[in-house]
């Protein structure tokens, strides 16, 4: 209770002193910011094309369009990958699950990455990818249960 008192405080606080807010002194905020800004980017390394190659600054995976069905004995991904070349795409499968990652070589710091998680265990030795018109498809085997009788000796 005390918490959330103090909580109710610091946002009375807040709001109390926000109509004193100055615009001159916002926008003398923002040029500090972009001043910031403009000095770290001054520190990347850019590529012959002018494009950003700095390590740090490559922001996280695009997750792309795909669709899942599965079956007691298959499973089916498809991923869109428009603009793709198999050699662009590397794909990972084993007993839990399928992942996908590109990257186009024009578009460094854009990777697409997709992990898909199977309901019952893959039998990756029997994966076949295919790659189309910008659609990626992947089946996969499922592992067969096998039932065993126990016998009279």
């Amino acid at each position: 209770m005390v918490d959330y008192r103090r909580k109710q405080h610091r946002l009375k606080e807040l709001v109390e002193t926000s109509q004193f807010w100055d615009a001159e002194e916002l926008l003398r905020n923002l040029d500090e910011e972009m001043d910031r800004l403009e000095h770290g980017l001054g520190h990347m390394v850019w590529d012959i094309h002018g494009r950003p190659v700095t390590m740090c600054l490559r922001p996280l995976p695009v997750t792309p369009k795909f669709s899942l069905s599965e079956t007691d004995d298959r499973l089916e991904l498809k991923v869109l990958l428009p603009g793709f070349e198999k050699d662009s795409v590397r794909l990972q499968v084993d007993k839990g699950g399928v992942e996908v990652f590109a990257l186009k070589s024009e578009e460094f710091c854009r990777p697409y990455y997709v992990r898909v998680e199977a309901r019952s265990i893959l039998d990756p030795e029997s994966a076949d990818a295919s790659l189309s018109e910008g659609t990626l498809v992947v089946k996969i085997g499922k592992v067969k249960k096998k039932r065993l009788e126990v016998r009279d000796e």
